[in-house]
């Protein structure tokens, strides 16, 4: 057991399909195409380093994904082993026992968890603020949503340990069919710099608004990565987003 092998754990539970049985052995997980680098970069160096595995990424175009597919029976052991069920996981899926209770694994789990399924987004301020917060996105917000009770009550436990401020909302979405939807958010400036200092981004497309915050003091919503480059290296004003 290694971070690098905890951080897959984490990207699994967020975007990964498990599929192991007496005829087939599969792993998939792939993601926006706006995170092609992640995928090319950051999660080819992890299993190069946990399984010495040389992952083969693309593009899916019946699904409109960009990420990879592996047969290895080592990648697969490890991750059964972890206790990840073959098969639909949305609704079971747990923080495995072993990262779980290691502060050190934890941490890197709750990155890759992160960096796939959870999302970075800046809103206004109302009531008694400067124009500039009323109109302009710059209160940070870490979101994460899951239909599964286990993981949530996973991350609960690992929020309070590492002194995060989460709240925790649960609610019934409209269509029936739909499962109970459990969202947390860790709120405000303190929270984000305490997550980058212990937990890190490791995807490019959700490190880039963190980038455009600190050199603007705001991150407008609704932007492709094209364009949060763009407002990176100043060929385009972020502000008249805004007109």
């Amino acid at each position: 057991m290694n971070k690098y092998l905890a951080e897959i754990g984490g990207i699994h539970a967020g975007d990964g399909y498990l599929r192991y049985n007496k005829k087939y052995n599969e792993l998939d997980i792939s993601g926006s195409l706006e995170e092609k680098e992640y995928y090319d970069k950051h999660i080819s160096f992890l299993f190069q380093k946990a399984f010495n595995l040389k992952i083969k990424t693309r593009y899916f175009p019946s699904r409109n994904t960009y990420g990879f597919t592996t047969t290895n029976r080592n990648v697969i052991k490890n991750l059964q082993n972890l206790g990840f069920p073959s098969g639909k996981k949305s609704t079971i899926v747990k923080i495995p026992d072993e990262i779980l209770k290691n502060k050190f694994l934890v941490r890197y789990f709750l990155r890759g968890y992160f960096d796939t399924d959870g999302c970075l987004t800046f809103g206004k301020k109302y009531g008694t603020c400067s124009k500039f917060k009323k109109t302009r996105h710059c209160y940070p917000r870490l979101i994460f949503t899951t239909v599964s009770k286990p993981l949530a009550k996973d991350l609960e436990k690992i929020f309070e340990r590492l002194s995060f401020n989460a709240l925790k909302y649960e609610y019934k979405p409209k269509i029936l069919t739909e499962n109970l939807k459990i969202k947390f958010f860790i709120n405000g400036a303190n929270n984000l710099k305490l997550w980058l200092k212990l937990i890190g981004i490791g995807n490019p497309t959700k490190y880039s608004r963190y980038l455009i915050w600190k050199k603007y003091g705001f991150c407008p919503p609704n932007t492709n990565q094209q364009q949060r480059l763009n407002m990176l290296n100043e060929s385009l004003n972020p502000h008249l987003l805004y007109k």
